[in-house]
């Protein structure tokens, strides 16, 4: 904490242009105590911040590391707030539903339908689905139903809204991760993956991921094997080919670059 606080009255002060000396004649203390401060050794009394804050023309918070959320409306409606940064950003699965189906979704969600959903696809395809984003959409029909991967529509359809409707989206979710998860896989989920594999087989991408190749990197390759029609449920190989054919570029690069030096001894 002190040292934070100094270093933002250091910069700060710089910023302004002013020595330690004349920061201090101006807020009425000597410049040891500035000194002090600014390398950590002591912190300010609670009674010399509102000062400090005029002279060097920041805030409280920014003095003192205090984060403050960002404001999105006038009033500072915080669940408009939520709302708005809630669909900023879209979701890599996401289910809509007419408003006649909340009171089934509510009830759903008590169960583990999904998560049973969750654990197949994962034993079947290696695939790792997503926590789905669920909310009612009142510019659907009431008995409408709609799927969207990262705002693309990807699944709609009417059913009545009873308890077998549930089901029913469960296994619409199922349909929409088999045949678009080259989309949907993202870093995040990549990172999860490859923690899991870490966690059960320790030593397998060891020193390999993220250090040699990033989250980026092998999201490329498992979605390359996905567009191929290929399980990643096998990811042990998977790390291990690219462990293989990384080693063997490196070996290549070596022997080339021995050829060429043993061009110029003579």
């Amino acid at each position: 904490m002190e040292n934070q606080i100094g270093e933002k009255i250091s910069q700060n002060r710089q910023n302004q242009k002013m020595t330690q000396e004349e920061f201090a004649s101006r807020l009425g203390v000597t410049p040891q105590a500035v000194s002090k401060w600014e390398r950590g050794l002591s912190l300010p009394d609670i009674a010399l911040v509102e000062g400090i804050c005029q002279i060097l023309h920041i805030s409280a918070n920014e003095l003192l590391g205090i984060k403050t959320e960002a404001k999105v409306t006038e009033n500072g409606d915080a669940f408009m707030q939520a709302e708005i940064k809630n669909r900023m950003i879209a979701d890599p699965l996401l289910l809509e539903i007419g408003t006649a189906f909340i009171p089934v979704v509510v009830e759903g969600l008590k169960g583990s339908l999904i998560n049973e959903t969750r654990k197949n696809l994962a034993a079947e395809c290696g695939y790792l689905m997503p926590l789905v984003r669920i909310r009612d959409n009142e510019a659907l029909r009431e008995d409408e139903v709609r799927i969207l991967v990262y705002g693309e529509e990807v699944y709609q359809e009417r059913m009545l809204p009873d308890m077998s409707s549930f089901p029913k989206m469960t296994e619409a979710l199922l349909a929409v991760c088999r045949e678009h998860y080259a989309k949907i896989l993202n870093k995040s989920i990549v990172k999860t993956i490859v923690d899991n594999a870490k966690e059960l087989y320790p030593g397998v991408a060891d020193g390999l991921i993220p250090e040699q190749i990033s989250y980026l990197t092998l999201e490329l390759i498992l979605k390359e094997l996905i567009c191929q029609g290929k399980s990643i449920r096998d990811l042990i190989h998977i790390v291990e080919g690219i462990e293989w054919e990384i080693r063997v570029k490196k070996e290549t690069e070596i022997l080339k670059i021995a050829e060429a030096v043993g061009k110029k001894i003579k």
